[in-house]
Order: C-alpha cells, then sequence, then structure tokens
C-alpha cells in the first residue's frame, strides 16, 4: 500500500541556489566518495544535489544542465554507484517536469528537497507496462510486480497503461510496497494523486536525458585514464568529441526546460544517437602507444 512517508527523518540539506553552491558541494563530497566507501551513496541526499535541478519556478536555482553533467561526471569519478543513483533519479524529475501537474511537483520537489531519492524504472524489452486498474478510491497497478526492481531509491516510478491504453506513470514509496509472503507479488495499490498522465514529448525527452547523463558518467570515467602519459592519442580526440557531444546537449535540454519550445523528435532523435556513438567510441579501451 502506499502511503505517505512524513515518517522518514533526516537531515535537511543545504539548499544549493548557484552553480557556485553545485560545485562547492561537490568539492566537499570528493574527498571521501571513493568506490572503497559505500556509505558515500547513503550521504548523497544531505548534499543538496538531489534538487539541483528542480526547476526556479518551484523555488529550485536557474543551474545549467552543463553544471549537472559536471556533477555526474565527477561522481563517476568517484564512486560509480552514486554517480548511477543520481543519473537515475535526474531522469525520474526530467519526467516529472513533462508530465506532473503543477500541484504534484510542487509535492514532488518538495520530497526532493528534504533529500528523497527517485528512480525511473527502466522498461524491459518485449515486456508490455503494466496497466492501471480502478481499484475502489485508489488504482492498482495490475502485473506492476514484473517492472519492479529492488531499488536504493525511495520512491520509483513506473510506466503503465490507462483504462484507454494511455501513457501513465505511477509512483510507488519503496519503503510502503508491501509483500504478503517471501515469494508472494507485491500489493500494488496507488492513490491518485500518485499517478501522472505522461505529457506528449515525455518519453523522448527522458530519452534525450538518460542518453545526456550517461554520456556525462563515461566522460567522468574515461578522463580519468584516458589522459595519462603513454595513453593514445586518439583517445583524448574521442574524449573531446565525447564533451563537444555533452556541451551541446545540455544547451539543447536548458532551451527545452526554459523555453518550452515545439519538440523536433528528429531533432532527439539525432542527438540521441550521437551521444551515445560517442560514448561508446571513447569507452573502446585504448592501448598505450609502444614506440621504439
Amino acid at each position: 500500500m502506499v502511503v505517505s512517508t512524513a515518517d522518514r527523518l533526516r537531515p535537511v540539506p543545504a539548499a544549493l541556489t548557484r552553480e557556485a553552491d553545485v560545485l562547492a558541494a561537490l568539492d566537499r563530497l570528493g574527498p571521501s566518495a571513493t568506490s572503497h566507501n559505500l556509505d558515500q551513496v547513503s550521504s548523497l541526499p544531505t548534499s543538496g544535489l538531489l534538487a539541483m535541478s528542480i526547476p526556479a519556478s518551484f523555488g529550485g536555482a536557474d543551474i545549467s544542465n552543463l553544471i549537472v553533467a559536471e556533477a555526474v561526471s565527477r561522481l563517476a569519478i568517484w564512486n560509480a554507484k552514486a554517480a548511477e543513483q543520481l543519473l537515475r533519479h535526474l531522469v525520474a524529475l526530467e519526467l516529472v517536469r513533462t508530465s506532473g501537474s503543477a500541484e504534484q511537483r510542487k509535492a514532488i520537489y518538495g520530497r526532493v528537497v528534504l533529500g528523497d531519492v527517485f528512480d525511473l524504472s527502466a522498461r524491459r524489452e518485449g515486456v508490455p507496462p503494466p496497466r492501471l486498474v480502478q481499484s475502489g478510491l485508489a488504482f492498482a497497478l495490475d502485473n506492476g510486480e514484473s517492472d519492479l526492481e529492488i531499488s536504493a531509491a525511495d520512491w520509483q516510478i513506473i510506466r503503465a497503461s490507462g483504462a484507454s491504453s494511455e501513457s501513465m506513470a505511477a509512483i510507488l514509496d519503496s519503503k510502503r510496497v508491501s509483500f504478503r509472503g517471501e515469494d508472494a507479488s507485491p500489493e500494488l495499490t496507488v492513490h491518485p494523486d500518485y499517478i501522472l498522465s505522461l505529457g506528449e514529448n515525455a518519453d523522448c525527452l527522458s530519452r534525450l536525458m538518460m542518453a545526456f547523463l550517461t554520456a556525462a558518467a563515461a566522460r567522468g570515467r574515461v578522463s580519468a585514464k584516458t589522459l595519462t602519459s603513454g595513453a593514445d592519442p586518439s583517445a583524448a580526440i574521442e574524449l573531446e568529441l565525447l564533451d563537444a557531444m555533452i556541451q551541446k546537449a545540455a544547451s539543447l535540454i536548458d532551451g527545452i526546460q526554459v523555453d518550452d519550445p515545439p519538440i523536433d523528435l528528429a531533432q532527439i532523435d539525432r542527438f540521441c544517437l550521437a551521444l551515445d556513438t560517442s560514448r561508446l567510441r571513447c569507452s573502446v579501451d585504448h592501448s598505450p602507444v609502444i614506440r621504439s
């Protein structure tokens, strides 16, 4: 059963209202955010970084997506698990931005400001989305367990279909999903306030954000080992091309989020393809050059 989570107690993170605040938070996080310090993942909610992409109209900061990408890149160098958690959280918030009502966004952003982590479940290839079925005053997520993954996030967003096959999403409280038995399916009951009616461009924009942030994470991982003495010069070129694509995509996403222009689906597809291609080319293992 999904209920409110007013019982979650944790220190309220500092508000990051400027890009300089985000960079300072990263500097504070860096020294301890190593792959050997798993507690750093749990301290991510207290860093304030989870709320850095909240729109200014909802009390957030006007932080460019280039700084958001920088945060993911740095975390990927220090702690891959923390970077993955932040990445998936930011993609989930992009779906909320494009699909939630003003009241829903206000409530969700309020949870984020308090340090709650959101996660957008990835679609499984060939598996149809679960259906939202009326169940009294609430809704049941029929067959939702097929998309339910074990997650460290406080809230999990699952894409679903409505009674007329319209695209929806259900927001599940990970702490309140109950199991009737060890091997039983979870009881997935969703309050109407926790249901999003997906916007026309919600899927393509969340796909763009995923490609953008995944590329940023790859940039962080690769930059840590590519620009070293003896590395293949072509690796540095691939890294520069990836960085250029990340900057170009950041500018595109900034424009979409601020100005809300008509969406060019073909352009989004090109950017996703270019980001994925650059990321894969950059991630190829480049052996050191051996000179005689």
